[in-house]
């Protein structure tokens, strides 16, 4: 009688090996893309913080001085590239330190919408503020940002946000920029009403 041999395998063959190479690359290609969309809403949620707090604090200032005139708060003269300009070199500068000595209502005003773009630039680097409107109405405050994710579908190209237009409502009317901002492409925009 002639014993059969049975032969075991003992290893992995290359092909197992392979197999089990690409399995883990497409495991970590996605946890690649997953931290990447983790890090851009992360971002995302931070902008939005900054500017809620932002608005809160300017609707606050609005409130805390009931007697300027109508149009005391109105900022809407200046664009987008002056006011990062401005903030930039350090020449936008408090007049009267309403803090440390008795302001009237126009003076206070002043101290408080240049105290409040100086703090939002610190919170929210590349912004800018355009506040028009009146109190008897409401204010039409916005904060635009320079926002590097703000991107066309090619994934490069700096995206534009949509400007202003009367016929405009819903989410189109809160992200939309005023068009004498004139903001550079990668700029977003939020706007609030502000009614004292």
């Amino acid at each position: 009688m002639q014993q059969s041999r049975q032969r075991t395998q003992a290893g992995t063959t290359l092909l197992e090996v392979l197999v089990a190479m690409l399995v883990l690359s497409i495991g970590l290609l996605g946890i690649a893309g997953l931290s990447a969309a983790s890090l851009r809403y992360s971002q995302g949620g931070w902008a939005r913080a900054s500017i809620s707090s932002g608005l809160s604090d300017l609707a606050d200032r609005v409130r805390a001085n009931p007697t300027a005139a109508v149009d005391a708060y109105v900022f809407d003269a200046t664009n987008y590239a002056n006011q990062r300009s401005a903030l930039a070199s350090g020449t936008v500068a408090i007049n009267t330190d309403c803090m440390a000595t008795t302001c009237t209502a126009a003076e206070l005003a002043d101290f408080h919408l240049t105290e409040w773009r100086i703090g939002l630039n610190r919170s929210m680097p590349g912004s800018g503020v355009w506040v028009s409107g009146e109190r008897d109405l409401g204010y039409q405050a916005t904060v635009m940002w320079f926002d590097k994710t703000f991107v066309t579908a090619d994934g490069v190209t700096l995206d534009a946000s949509a400007t202003c237009t009367a016929a405009m409502t819903g989410i189109a009317a809160r992200q939309c920029c005023p068009a004498g901002a004139q903001v550079i492409n990668g700029v977003r925009c939020t706007n609030m009403t502000i009614v004292p």
